[in-house]
């Protein structure tokens, strides 16, 4: 797996923001966990989820994997800030879970799937370490659904391009819609796939539009310099698009809209 945004502190601080943007909106969205039961993260990253995670529902018994180093120190760290002190880190590949058969309760993963060239192996381990009954929550989007208005070839092109780098580190940007399929196959029961949008205007909220853009800018803005590195891109077209999509909550006429897909699934 090429985790295409690296693991610079920088971007454990975007990771950490990241879950804060997205804590009502979408990480806790649909989920009532219950003390003392157990739940593992995929792809745990900087902890930034098992931190909110632990914090919403005390008592809830939190483990995470992460395949670098780099992340499961800083998420140790995190996470023992929180005064979250009994978290299950380890280092280690998600296609190969170091747990026992039917060890947890829950499984969730958030913006990891997409990164892997064979979820569905993951998938599999995944459901192996529930209990019978246990759920799993994936939430993943399709990048080509990040859309504005007043639309720019210039920005289309940007997004095409971090759609190619993700396909060239062996990642899917497309996912979000094939999650039920992957869970079903991967012999889940009661499978789930809804589709979560967001439309923020200036019209109706300019403040949201601006929060959203710049929350994606957090992270497209940085793969500018990958797409030409490694894909031989036009600079002058990525960074025009880059200057349209930053321009939006600037224009009286300006709008974004994404989808975001959540499935579920029980073993």
């Amino acid at each position: 797996m090429d985790y295409i945004h690296g693991y610079s502190n920088q971007e454990q601080v975007r990771l950490i923001q990241q879950a804060e943007y997205w804590r009502e909106k979408l990480i806790l969205k649909d989920i009532n966990y219950q003390t003392g039961e157990s739940l593992l993260e995929i792809g745990c990253g900087a902890g930034a989820v098992l931190g909110i995670l632990g914090q919403t529902f005390p008592g809830l018994k939190l483990a995470g994997i992460d395949l670098e180093d780099k992340q499961i120190e800083y998420a140790q760290n995190h996470l023992n800030n929180l005064n979250l002190n009994y978290v299950d880190l380890r280092l280690g590949d998600a296609n190969t879970l170091p747990w026992q058969d039917n060890q947890f309760d829950h499984i969730y993963a958030i913006w990891f799937i997409e990164h892997l060239s064979a979820p569905q192996k993951v998938l599999t381990e995944a459901k192996r370490v529930l209990k019978p009954g246990g759920t799993i929550t994936v939430t993943e989007t399709d990048y080509r659904t990040i859309l504005v208005s007043p639309e720019s070839f210039d920005y289309r092109y940007l997004v095409d391009s971090l759609c190619e780098l993700l396909l060239q580190a062996k990642g899917n940007p497309y996912i979000g819609q094939s999650l039920g399929t992957l869970l079903s196959h991967s012999g889940f029961n009661q499978v789930n796939n809804q589709p979560v949008s967001f439309h923020y205007a200036y019209s109706l909220n300019s403040q949201e539009l601006k929060g959203f853009i710049d929350y994606v800018d957090s992270w497209l803005a940085p793969t500018v310099e990958q797409a030409i590195a490694k894909l031989d891109k036009d600079r002058q077209k990525l960074d025009a698009g880059l200057d349209w999509f930053r321009s939006i909550p600037h224009r009286d006429n300006g709008a974004v809209s994404a989808t975001i897909y959540r499935a579920s699934g029980t073993s």
